[in-house]
């Protein structure tokens, strides 16, 4: 009677803890990771992944100089959070808000006229674009809409 009675309690026990991982796997399949951007991480995928033609004119501090800039950009559209910090609220400029590359590229050139850097736009764009490569594949952003 014992092993009936020990049967059922571990049947009873294995499936509670079944269906409270199910339920939990269930609530956190919707939810999305935050993504750490590391800068020493970014500038050195950023300047690898760049063609030879750039990156044989531009330093891993212009990578990072441009990337900074970028980040400048996401910043003022209310997309920067502090680490452990809510992404929205009542800091973001609009309800929707939307970025993209071209506008990430343009802001950036933008700043290197202001700034009297001597990067060239194009290497500036293919910049941009290698970081927001780097950006998806960290999960930091998501594919076009």
């Amino acid at each position: 009677m014992i092993w009936v009675v020990a049967v059922l309690g571990l049947v009873a026990i294995s499936f509670i803890a079944v269906f409270a991982v199910s339920r939990v796997s269930v609530e956190l399949e919707g939810t999305v990771a935050p993504a750490l951007l590391e800068m020493e991480d970014a500038v050195e995928v950023v300047a690898e992944s760049i063609p030879f033609e750039v990156s044989a004119r531009v330093s891993h501090e212009d990578v990072q100089e441009v990337i900074t800039w970028v980040l400048e950009w996401f910043d003022e559209l209310g997309f920067v959070s502090d680490f452990g910090e809510e992404m929205g609220g009542d800091w973001v400029r609009a309800d929707r808000v939307v970025a993209d590359e071209i506008g990430a590229v343009d802001f950036a050139v933008s700043r290197g006229i202001e700034e009297g850097s001597d990067i060239d736009s194009l290497h500036v764009t293919v910049i941009v674009d290698a970081f927001v490569a780097y950006l998806r594949d960290i999960g930091a952003v998501g594919d076009e809409v």
